[in-house]
């Protein structure tokens, strides 16, 4: 009987013209290699089915396992926000949920119910590791899936966007064709954009959680940008990857000590300020991309509030009246609602334990300095005052400034006495500041530049300390 031909090799991706993230370096060609299978016996059961994927696709990247908690000693479990994570014994960090048995597995984070690798406890320990399946006595049974060859047996592989074709009677006005093939595309967003991106008919919108996870485990799949050429203004793709890793890993780039939580609700923030809803479009994508590509040479940003995490955080209420005024901390969930930033004190170990044995103003100021200028901001030098500790600082891409009182904080409120002469000698800016970055703020203030912060160390007995941040609507001028 006639055989089964089987194509297998590496996706070779060359890029056809520059684009703003980059260059994707083309991999070496490589012979093809398939499998043939005759001779098969002519009662032989051939069915098709989807294959596993394996346990390797779920791991996470160690950029964002080192922001995890610990694990929990009961469950094994590791808990950030609304997620579970999973260590395994042999390498590697999974998301986990229950499938429809409510048995653990290895989950995709689109899933509703896990469909991952089966995955249990190893006793006595805080690892995981798949269940092995259960030898089962009976008949054998081969399965095969049957591809078509195509001519090339690489381009499906260097150019899987060629595969995204659809029939013509299934194309709306929004579609566009390229070289005599029809290819849907993401919502276009700004109708003058002159970049579109084809997408994979399978998938049929992009939210945060689809393009995030396609990023994740499978890049080749995501949307490509194509833009028509004059002078006959034909579309071409650009065979170059958008994105280059999953959104959180560009967040975690730079801003390296944010907590896991932290990092899913900016990235996601981000996803949302760039489309205007939960939902991609072109022109957000292409938004995405630009900014990702100002970090990345440190160009200014024509839209700061993408760029700086501090920018996107929402004026907190306060409450109380008379003397005292009341700001009650937000959770730091993983819900999509991005309140608060948190640093992770697990990735800058021994400074956080040294700014926890010291309770002078000076040193919380120093401690939060070098902290920010780790994650990328310019700290002006701060003040030797031990009165209402507060720190001043920017960002290289806009000309924001923050400023931000320092509290340690046992429990979930900021209490904030109001009754203090604010030109009293130890409540003076340049005292409080310093000379230079005073006049800094109040040049700020005069150009509404100025974006006032609270932050500092909260610690809970039910959850991890943490280092944060939210943003305040009191001026202190």
């Amino acid at each position: 009987m006639p055989g089964t031909r089987f194509s297998t090799g590496l996706p070779a991706i060359e890029s056809a013209f520059g684009h703003p993230t980059g260059q994707v370096p083309r991999q070496p060609d490589l012979p093809d290699s398939t499998v043939e299978i005759i001779d098969l016996p002519a009662d032989t059961q051939i069915r098709q089915t989807p294959p596993d994927r394996p346990i390797g696709s779920y791991f996470l990247p160690p950029v964002l396992v080192n922001r995890l908690p610990l694990a929990d000693a009961q469950s094994g479990l590791r808990l950030a926000g609304r997620y579970l994570y999973a260590d395994l014994v042999d390498g590697g960090t999974v998301l986990i949920g229950s499938d429809a048995q409510n048995q653990f597995r290895a989950r995709l984070s689109n899933e509703l119910l896990a469909s991952g690798p089966l995955l249990e406890r190893v006793e006595g320990t805080n690892h995981w590791r798949p269940v092995r399946p259960t030898d089962q006595a009976g008949h054998s049974e081969l399965v095969v899936t049957r591809q078509r060859v195509p001519d090339d047996p690489h381009a499906a592989l260097r150019d899987p966007w060629k595969g995204w074709g659809i029939d013509s009677q299934h194309a709306s006005a929004d579609d566009i064709r390229v070289d005599g093939i029809q290819y849907k595309v993401v919502p276009r967003g700004a109708v003058n954009d002159p970049i579109v991106y084809i997408k994979n008919p399978m998938h049929m919108v992009y939210d945060f959680d689809l393009l995030d996870q396609t990023l994740r485990t499978n890049p080749l799949e995501q949307p490509r940008a194509a833009i028509q050429v004059p002078p006959t203004y034909h579309w071409v793709v650009d065979p170059t990857l958008p994105f280059q890793s999953p959104m959180t890993e560009y967040v975690a780039s730079y801003f390296p000590e944010l907590s896991a939580v932290s990092l899913e609700n900016v990235a996601f923030q981000q996803f949302v300020l760039a489309n205007g809803s939960s939902i991609a479009t072109g022109s957000g994508l292409t938004l995405l991309r630009q900014t990702f590509n100002d970090w990345k040479v440190g160009n200014n940003h024509p839209r700061p509030q993408l760029a700086d995490p501090l920018l996107m955080l929402p004026i907190l209420p306060s409450t109380g009246g008379g003397t005292v005024r009341i700001t009650e901390l937000p959770s730091a969930s993983a819900n999509g609602a991005l309140q608060r930033l948190d640093f992770n004190p697990q990735l800058f170990r021994q400074e956080w334990q040294y700014a926890q044995a010291t309770q002078t103003a000076v040193d919380l100021k120093r401690f939060m300095a070098t902290l920010l200028t780790r994650n990328g901001y310019t700290v002006f030098d701060p003040s030797m005052s031990n009165a209402y500790p507060a720190v001043v600082f920017q960002r290289t891409g806009h000309d924001y400034v923050y400023f931000l009182s320092l509290h340690r904080i046992r429990g979930r409120k900021i209490n904030q006495t109001l009754n203090a002469d604010p030109n009293s000698a130890s409540l003076r800016l340049h005292i409080q500041v310093g000379t230079r970055a005073a006049q800094v703020v109040v040049d700020a203030h005069a150009a509404n530049k100025l974006i006032w912060l609270r932050g500092g160390s909260q610690l809970l007995a039910s959850a991890p300390d943490t280092v944060f941040i939210i943003r305040d609507g009191h001026s202190r001028l």
